[in-house]
């Protein structure tokens, strides 16, 4: 197994984001406009990859906080590898663990609304597009951390005689308001 961790990021503001940017495991806050969304501040990342022959079980997990004084909605977004399919779902909020389970997309919908109308934490997983798996999360708390475990498996690419697999995790500047993101001799 191959063990990655990533370190907290700075709780600078961060420019508001659509789901056609995301390239890393995110959650991200609905924010007033439609289609845009505010990134949550990362705590922490951890990944551990076991291969076995061609096929790889990656388990995910990252934490956030909602730094706002507000009640949020989240959506969590991964770009699952081409070959990806989640097997495992965990969201914990608060003293709240919400677990995964696989229902009709319509039924499904429907559950969660009515959670979260009813002011329930709850959880909508959805594909967005082809490679990109979201997951709606209702009510998350000022101040709350949010806790997500994704466990997916992949099948490993195998190109004359070399092993590789991807794991979509980019790390970019943070948005500093005043402070330059790329130096002056680049």
């Amino acid at each position: 197994g191959l063990l990655l961790t990533v370190a907290p990021a700075d709780s600078a503001e961060l420019e508001p984001v659509g789901l056609d940017d995301v390239e890393s495991g995110q959650m991200l806050f609905r924010s007033g406009s439609a289609g845009t969304y505010t990134q949550a501040v990362s705590l922490g990342s951890t990944v551990h990859f076991d291969i076995s022959g061609l096929v790889a079980r990656v388990t995910l997990e990252q934490s956030f906080r909602n730094t706002s004084d507000r009640w949020v909605e989240g959506v969590y977004a991964f770009p699952l590898p081409d070959q990806g399919a989640v097997r495992r779902l965990e969201i914990v909020i608060g003293e709240r663990r919400i677990i995964g389970k696989i229902k009709e997309k319509s039924v499904a919908k429907k559950i969660y609304q009515a959670a979260k109308k009813s002011g329930k934490k709850a959880s909508l997983v959805e594909q967005q597009r082809p490679n990109l798996f979201t997951n709606r999360v209702a009510n998350i708390g000022p101040g709350e951390s949010i806790l997500v475990r994704l466990e997916y498996v992949q099948t490993l690419k195998y190109t004359e005689g070399e092993f590789s697999l991807r794991f979509p995790m980019t790390i970019t500047p943070r948005y500093v308001p005043g402070a330059k993101t790329v130096p002056a001799d680049a």
